[in-house]
């Protein structure tokens, strides 16, 4: 079984107004520190996968683009003496436009990236401002630019909609801007307000509106459509790949998450899930470096590293009821008996008869023929996929 590799980079120049990620902003100090921890968890992780492959590495944060090319330089020597790779890995970097020169994409082309995804957000300058990004229009339009001369040849970018001050046409011109730069993949979220944002805060004191569903679900209809239209492959709830025949576009990594298969995770509040158990690092970065730098391994247990700050084994109906949830994100493939048989050893129809047989009678999920095969959802399902995943979790 091959693995992943998720390393989570949390700096920012700046926090934006709806981020309620593990990032951190005014920190720049410590990414030498920070660097040299990583690259010591990175060699603690790979004692976990003695015989098995990585296929795919994802930085994600934060904003990856931040760290000097010399950084990776290390990280990605360390990398390769602690993990065997897989010839064709798909490695993916996060990246601002408010960050990139052509030539920092150009030796990130040059030490491996085969894939970027641009936090694009908007394509709105209004939106841009409202959101707090550091970037603008240009920034977008040059990095995408900049990519494609260096050789990058899949980019993704991702987009938020249902902005509260934002309209259907707004949202429409955004992405129509999106898809003129054709990406080879799209990634497309409804902004959700999380408390301790300062757009909660707006929110709480009525200084922006509050988010109509019947707009977000015309949003994602249209987005649905145009992606169509263009050419794209809707093949998870909120993911689009363009549609090739002699290559898949679909982020490799992400698709880890979506089988619930196995996947190593480094950094300051990264995750990982190896044999069963689900660890959760220290997410504060500089307790995450004290962590590293105290080496204490005699009393730490598989798969935990000296980072780890949870540990939760996960037993088999749990592991059940997270493939069936997780699988049925993928609009197009779902969830096969044939798969989960394999797997579990046992039926699926049987084991959720009775989740999905009222899953049936709301419409919300279908087989893909007559008298079972493959569990997916339904277009009703795609567009209120939560109430799906609640009758899994």
């Amino acid at each position: 079984m091959n693995h992943s590799l998720y390393v989570h980079i949390p700096f920012c120049k700046h926090r934006c107004h709806y981020c309620d990620f593990n990032t951190y902003a005014g920190k720049e100090s410590l990414i030498q520190g920070y660097v040299d921890a990583l690259i010591q968890e990175l060699r603690i992780a790979s004692f976990f996968l003695t015989d098995e492959q990585v296929h795919s590495i994802y930085f994600g944060g934060g904003t990856p683009s931040l760290l000097a090319i010399e950084q990776y330089e290390e990280i990605f020597k360390a990398i390769d003496q602690s993990f065997t790779l897989t010839d064709e890995i798909e490695i993916s970097i996060e990246v601002n436009p408010g960050t990139l020169t052509r030539s920092y994409l150009d030796r990130l082309h040059k030490l491996g990236f085969n894939r970027i995804s641009v936090g694009v957000q908007s394509t709105n300058s209004f939106d841009l401002t409202r959101l707090d990004r550091i970037h603008n229009i240009n920034d977008i339009l040059e990095g995408v630019r900049f990519a494609r001369q260096v050789g990058f040849t899949n980019i993704n970018l991702d987009l938020i909609f249902n902005l509260p001050w934002q309209d259907l046409s707004s949202w429409e011109r955004s992405l129509s801007r999106a898809i003129d730069l054709a990406p080879e993949h799209l990634s497309v979220y409804a902004l959700i307000i999380e408390p301790g944002t300062p757009l909660f805060d707006w929110y709480s004191r009525g200084l922006i509106a509050q988010q109509d569903q019947d707009l977000e679900a015309e949003m994602f209809e249209t987005t649905m459509a145009m992606l169509d239209r263009a050419g794209y492959v809707h093949y998870e709830i909120s993911n689009w790949a363009k549609l090739s025949t002699d290559r898949d576009y679909r982020c490799q990594h992400n698709l880890q998450y979506w089988y619930n298969l196995h996947y190593v995770g480094v950094g300051a509040g990264a995750h990982g899930y190896l044999g069963g158990v689900r660890t959760e690092n220290e997410s504060q970065i500089e307790e995450y470096i004290s962590r590293i730098r105290c080496k204490n391994l005699d009393s730490l247990s598989f798969p935990q590293t000296p980072a780890t700050l949870l540990t939760s084994e996960i037993d088999l109906a749990t592991q059940m009821k997270d493939f069936m949830w997780l699988g049925l994100r993928l609009v197009n493939e779902g969830v096969s008996e044939d798969r989960f048989h394999k797997t579990y050893g046992c039926s699926m129809r049987e084991l959720f008869d009775s989740e999905i047989s009222g899953l049936l009678d709301l419409g919300l999920v279908r087989w893909s023929e007559e008298g079972g095969g493959t569990l997916l959802l339904s277009k009703r399902g795609v567009m209120l996929a939560n109430q799906v995943f609640m009758a899994f979790i």
